[in-house]
């Protein structure tokens, strides 16, 4: 127990900058300097360690949020009490914004995933600025159709019983919003520990390491220094069917 412990305080992520925190949004980066600066003075960052509730469907909250560094995710409850993950929010990425703007309570519970940074922008502050700024009203309509399109196919791969599918299924997720080209194939561009991963498919590390290692053998992907290359994505896709 120990042991565990330790490694999980030796995990914690450093505590980012509120501003590097806001510059990492290209969202939010479409707003003029002043704006800017008027939500790195009002919003303050907060930590959330892993499994914790942020808040639940149908919340009021006063903020939204804004992941510095960790995962969180977006979950619904089915009618028989079955809960589903509808997204995964990175580095970089708003959550329970567009209940901001629509004015409604958060319409899925928001829970870290990962030990968490996120910064609380207060919708009392950012309100006014949305008002105002078109190419961020813009900018916010079509990511929530992107997003809609993501929850769904997110929902559909994450409902499979198999380990192996889950995992994959998070592998192009997490490419979708973090993956580059690279020599050896499409880099996902965000540190993952092994317990990240396993958490991000609802299954254990050591289910995890075995999948990954047999994956690595076969030539489907490759790690290293934390960072997964997807080498052979065709061949990674058919872990899925």
């Amino acid at each position: 127990m120990l042991m565990s412990l330790a490694a999980d305080l030796f995990n914690f992520p450093d505590r980012p900058s509120i501003l590097d925190v806001l510059r990492s949004s290209t969202l939010l980066n479409s707003l003029h300097a002043e704006e800017f600066d008027d939500l790195a003075r009002t919003s303050h960052l907060a930590f959330a360690e892993r499994g914790d509730t942020i808040w639940i469907r149908g919340a009021d909250t006063d903020f939204f949020g804004l992941v510095g560094s960790g995962f969180v995710k977006m979950v619904m409850s089915s009618a028989t009490g079955q809960e589903m993950t509808a997204e995964l929010m990175g580095p970089g990425q708003v959550f329970g914004l567009l209940g901001t703007v629509q004015g409604t309570g958060c319409p899925l519970s928001a829970r870290a995933v990962t030990h968490v940074w996120y910064l609380k922008v207060p919708k009392r502050e950012f309100l006014p600025i949305y008002q105002k700024a078109d190419v961020l009203k813009d900018a916010l309509m079509r990511r929530t159709t992107n997003r809609l399109q993501q929850a769904y196919v997110m929902m559909s791969r994450m409902s499979s019983g198999k380990v192996s599918e889950r995992i994959a299924a998070v592998l192009f997720i997490l490419a979708d919003s973090y993956g580059r080209p690279g020599t050896g194939g499409l880099e996902v561009r965000v540190p993952l520990t092994r317990q990240d991963i396993a958490d991000l498919a609802g299954t254990t590390v050591e289910s995890t390491i075995r999948v990954m290692s047999r994956w690595q053998k076969a030539g489907l992907i490759s790690t290293e220094h934390r960072m997964v290359t997807l080498t052979d994505e065709e061949g990674l896709a058919r872990q899925m069917r």
